[in-house]
């Protein structure tokens, strides 16, 4: 399974290289990291996870509740996150396309 997306600059569309995307499974007590990208010049990512990564007893969770974080360059500040707009991952491929406002990337 993975988590493709590209990531882009809201007011331009221009692409944003060098990013950190962190995806994760929302579960109750705590959430489980799946992995994470750094975008390419075309602002684009991939994440691979397999089913392993979000169910802790083999099989108890079948379908895993996905959001992302994206993370500037220097993987401390937090730009844009879906944890409120949480998605359930069903297809083998989940795409999270990114605007993220100029003044964000200050």
């Amino acid at each position: 399974m993975r988590i493709v997306g590209t990531i882009v600059e809201e007011e331009s569309g221009k692409p944003l290289a060098g990013l950190q995307v962190r995806a994760f499974d929302k579960d109750l007590l705590w959430d489980d990291k799946l992995g994470m990208a750094v975008t390419d010049a075309d602002g684009n990512y991939t994440i691979f996870y397999t089913v392993g990564d979000f169910s802790m007893f083999q099989g108890a969770e079948t379908v895993p509740e996905l959001y992302i974080r994206v993370f500037d360059a220097s993987r401390k500040k937090l730009l844009y996150t879906t944890e409120k707009q949480i998605r359930e991952g069903h297809l083998a491929v989940e795409r999270f396309d990114v605007k993220i406002p100029r003044a964000k990337l200050g």
